[in-house]
């Protein structure tokens, strides 16, 4: 190689200052190749000097033995005849290409010449690379000082005479004397950075990956790589870690865990465990594997905290050791979950969505807090190690962190073996000095890293959970539907209230429990699963023989309607039910709405039951009888009559030629709402929704205590065609605020949608529309109520109409998909034309109900009243009574998933789930019938807990429970009862 005077690039910008951030990585890749590759040692040892930039557009004059290096986006700028003059001057070197491997070949440098092949030394191992690192460091160091205006400090003579030296020692294969001036370049560069800034930023180095792509890269000899990068501290040898980190998700953990589990032993992930167990490699975890059909949004809060428990003991027993940082490929962390995360031991989280690329904050590392918990979360924006866009200006993007008082953290993300020449520039500086970052394992970086001492928010519900649903239904490899998702969730309420009436049952009468096998709960829930929806007659009749035994009666056998009846509540919110009695009526008790006579000498009962508690009826009054007058006008109406249903709060109208709901007028407050069928822009032909046509309506049923109106026809487009047809029953009970409506939607066409943007245009749905533009729509997610910044959200339990004055609940029956329209509107999504089958569905609308999660959730799972023999020895006849077994003092406090136990100490133990649905603090007093001794928050030692010293956060006096519950906070209780 012949010798230079300069080695100079052309950069298309007028200062550093100006320095290009961001455009194609293309473009960055020639541009940071295009300023490293003049640190080659052979070029710094040949000039003697430092290479130096121009401006593209006025470049130097071309003259004398020189190297020019014009990288791709300096091309467009650099003066028309520029080339020319270069190529007039034989000792003029132009040199362009894509990356380092073009550059160095238009040089003339071979990468395997002797002179430039590793140089061992006794500390490290030096090549080329060191160099390289130090151009990419000189870089951002000279960046970030002139973008933030600071006045450079750096002593270029210095670094100057010292890089060269290192250069001329590389070449001459004196590895010790080349070290010694490594070292000095890159404590010089270092002394420059800290003349602005003492804290250190952190790199985190974060590797991704799925089951396939672990397969093929260890099938290609990646974990040997790998292990070879993440290196320790050597601080006798000054040489610094870089230490790595990986995500193991759901998906790798399950399959490690199959693996681990196989007849046929697999070497590779034998490998993969012992890796993540080196000091030199963290790692993330605790997603469960499932993918996006588990989508938290459409999850009651005990279903999801389920799943983060799932998620831990599958990396648990993947791994060999529990995950102590959290983090999914996919999916969102909501921030009501984050006390599930601190009780499982997470020390940090990353709350990221890497596949929507979504999750990440204004600052790099913050305290996020969700009922009183507090755990630091990694919300740095991903940098994709495989870009080098991502690396034009990371070094004033550090300082700009550190100078506004955050914790500086550049997340680095990539795939196995995928990064870019300039993160490889980065982990070598790492290895010399700490100007642009020290890495860290995940582990470290929560535990011994700089605390963050701002707090950062998460989402509480998903912005992209609607989309992902809507993704999944239209997927042609996927079997499931909106119908079948419903059914699910129901099937999950129902579950969870089962699981509630039992423990109210053996709290109120120990030896329920005690008579159990210790396998019966399992038993009941595995025979649950496998019905696949509602309870079968199979558990009712446990469920019922449960309550009766706890109230000292049996449930009656005889099919006929008997004298007496038991209906158990195990929801959190009082309910209105009805049931009929034979030979007369109970007595006239508070709770006994009303009493009226019903064909065949029976007589029909409206009644209240308790939250968490039960009423017995018993028939011991004659019927009353109606008047002599009511008799000679004809008797009492009943609530149905033509197109109209009425009963002690509200007047419902019915449109009798579409068919819909026109209005529903309650006193004073006018109309409330109105509903109709709708197909979506691209069915319908226009945004209206198309028409609903009315072929039958009749008067189903009408008397004193039900009112039921059906109505069937037709959804016509715009154009008058016939997309399907529909059959809709409206029912209204006597003394209720509730109004029932189920029916049947026939698709006479069929669509194939491929995308999620042609599902929003071809759905059918409910569409509830009210007066007032200024109302809000608060989807129930997850046990509670939520407001929803999206148009189309996720809300299994129903939507509250938030009105000024008024409030009412449109509950789904599991319905997941919701779509505001316009200001008055709401779409609740039933189902798509991708087939000619049914589409049942159900909805209840609520009027001004004090707690809409509790209310969503016993529409789901009502309390069933049944018949009852009191013939027993010893067992009161002819009782009409009341009772609650468990109070709640606040409306807005839920109670589930309550789970019955004899602790180790012979006390017994319910342990529950104490959900707050609102956006706000409560003090909560919990009262038993029976007196509790001692509660607390469950830790890892469940009901175990040493009783000594507990925790002032929960108290129990008197047999009262209290403690208070922030917003939207859940909390694990459990209460210890001596009995």
């Amino acid at each position: 190689m012949a010798p230079f005077d300069e080695c100079s690039v052309l950069l298309p910008s007028a200062t550093l200052e100006d320095f290009p951030a961001g455009g194609p990585d293309s473009d960055a890749r020639s541009l940071l190749a295009g300023w490293t590759i003049l640190w080659h040692p052979l070029l710094l040892a040949q000039t003697e000097q430092i290479p130096t930039w121009y401006r593209a557009d006025t470049p130097p004059n071309p003259e004398g033995p020189r190297v020019i290096v014009v990288p791709d986006p300096s091309l467009k700028q650099i003066p028309a005849d520029f080339r020319r003059k270069c190529d007039g001057n034989p000792d003029c070197t132009w040199v362009t290409g894509a990356d380092r491997a073009e550059m160095l070949a238009a040089l003339g440098i071979d990468p395997a010449a002797p002179r430039c092949a590793a140089l061992p030394s006794a500390t490290r191992s030096l090549g080329v690379e060191d160099f390289y690192a130090a151009g990419y460091l000189s870089l951002q160091i000279q960046i970030m000082t002139r973008r933030l205006r600071y006045t450079s400090n750096l002593d270029e003579l210095h670094l100057q005479n010292r890089i060269v030296a290192a250069a001329k020692a590389f070449c001459d294969r004196d590895a010790t004397s080349a070290a010694e001036a490594l070292h000095d370049v890159f404590d010089s560069l270092s002394e420059e950075r800290d003349h602005y800034f003492s804290s250190d930023p952190h790199l985190v180095d974060l590797t991704l990956l799925t089951p396939s792509v672990l397969k093929s890269a260890t099938e290609a000899g990646w974990l040997e790589r790998f292990q070879a990068s993440a290196t320790a501290d050597n601080d006798g040898d000054g040489v610094l870690g870089t230490p790595r980190n990986l995500l193991v998700d759901g998906a790798v953990a399950a399959e490690v865990r199959a693996a681990k589990d196989a007849p046929q032993h697999d070497e590779r992930f034998d490998r993969f465990r012992q890796l993540l167990s080196l000091d030199t490699v963290g790692w993330a975890g605790g997603g469960w594997n499932g993918g996006d059909s588990n989508a938290l949004d459409a999850m009651t809060m005990a279903s999801a905290r389920h799943l983060f428990e799932s998620g831990t003991a599958l990396a648990a027993a993947a791994i060999g050791q529990t995950p102590s940082v959290y983090a999914r490929l996919s999916g969102m962390t909501p921030v009501d979950l984050v006390p599930a995360l601190a009780a499982l031991g997470y020390q940090g989280v990353i709350p990221i969505d890497f596949t929507a690329g979504t999750g990440f904050g204004d600052e790099s590392k913050v305290i996020v807090s969700g009922g009183h918990k507090e755990v630091e979360a990694l919300t740095a924006k991903p940098m994709d190690a495989a870009s080098d866009a991502a690396f034009l200006a990371l070094g004033a993007h550090l300082g700009e962190l550190i100078d506004t008082g955050e914790v500086a953290t550049a997340l680095l993300v990539h795939w196995p073996d995928r990064v870019c020449d300039s993160f490889l520039d980065l982990c070598r500086a790492a290895t010399w000095s700490v100007a642009m970052g020290r890495f860290w394992t995940l582990e470290r970086y929560f535990t011994d890293g700089e605390r963050p001492y701002h707090h950062g928010s998460l989402d509480a519900i998903s912005k992209h959970a609607a989309a992902e649903i809507a993704q999944q239904v239209i997927d042609p490899k996927s079997d499931t539907s909106l119908g079948a998702m419903a059914e699910s969730f129901c099937h999950t309420v129902r579950t969870e209230a089962r699981r509630t009436l039992r423990a109210i049952a053996t709290l109120a009468k120990p030896s329920l429990l005690d008579d159990q096998q210790p396998d019966d709960e399992q038993a009941d829930d595995a025979h649950s699963e496998s019905a696949g929806g509602s309870p079968d007659s199979h558990d009712r009749a446990d469920d019922h023989q449960l309550i009766a035994q706890l109230v000292g009666v049996t449930p009656s056998t005889d099919d006929r309607i008997a004298k007496d009846a038991l209906c158990f509540n195990a929801q959190g919110v009082a309910t209105r039910r009805q049931t009929q009695l034979q030979g007369g009526s109970p007595a006239n008790e508070k709770f006994v709405y009303a009493a009226t006579a019903a064909g065949g000498g029976g007589c029909d009962v409206t009644f209240d039951v308790p939250a968490m508690g039960f009423t017995r009826l018993s028939a011991t009054k004659p019927v009353k009888k109606q008047g002599l007058l009511k008799r000679l006008t004809g008797g009492e109406k009943g609530i149905a009559e033509h197109a109209v249903l009425k009963n002690e709060f509200m007047a419902v109208a019915l449109d009798e030629t579409g068919g819909s709901l026109s209005g529903v007028f309650s006193a004073s407050r006018g109309n409330r709402l109105s509903m109709r069928l709708v197909a979506a822009a691209d069915l319908s032909g226009d945004k209206e929704g198309g028409t609903m046509v009315c072929k039958r309506m009749e008067v189903t049923q009408s008397d004193r205590a039900l009112g039921e109106i059906t109505a069937s026809g037709e959804l016509h487009d715009n154009d008058g065609k016939t997309i399907a047809e529909f059959s809709l029953r409206y029912r209204l009970r006597r003394g209720s605020r509730l109004l029932e409506v189920d029916g049947t939607l026939h698709p006479k066409t069929k669509i194939e949608i491929e995308s999620e943007g042609a599902f929003w245009k071809n759905y059918f749905a409910v569409r509830t529309a009210v007066a007032g533009e200024a109302a809000i729509l608060r989807p129930l997610v997850r046990d509670k109520v939520h407001s929803a910044s999206s148009k189309k959200f996720v809300a299994p339990l129903g939507v509250l109409i938030d009105e000024a004055e008024k409030q009412t609940l449109v509950a789904g029956y599991g319905l997941p998909l919701h779509r505001k329209v316009a200001d008055r509107f709401l779409d609740t999504v039933i189902g798509v034309p991708t087939g000619t089958e049914a589409i049942p569905f159900r909805v209840t609308f609520a009027f001004d109900c004090p707690s809409p999660v509790a209310v969503a959730r016993s529409c789901i799972a009502p309390a069933e009243a049944f018949a009852i023999d009191s013939s027993e020895s010893g067992s009161p006849t002819g009782v009409t009574s009341q009772a609650w077994l468990v109070h709640v003092s606040s409306t807005d406090v839920l109670v589930t998933e309550m789970k019955t136990a004899r602790r180790s100490d012979g006390k017994l133990a319910v342990r529950m789930q104490v959900v707050q649905t609102r956006p706000k603090t409560s003090k909560v007093k919990l009262q038993f019938c029976a007196v509790a001794e001692a509660a607390f928050i469950a830790d890892i030692t469940g009901i175990e807990r040493s009783l000594e010293d507990l925790p002032q956060d929960v108290g129990c006096e008197d047999g009262v429970v209290t403690f208070s519950l922030g917003n939207h906070q859940a909390i694990d209780l459990v209460v210890v009862f001596d009995i």
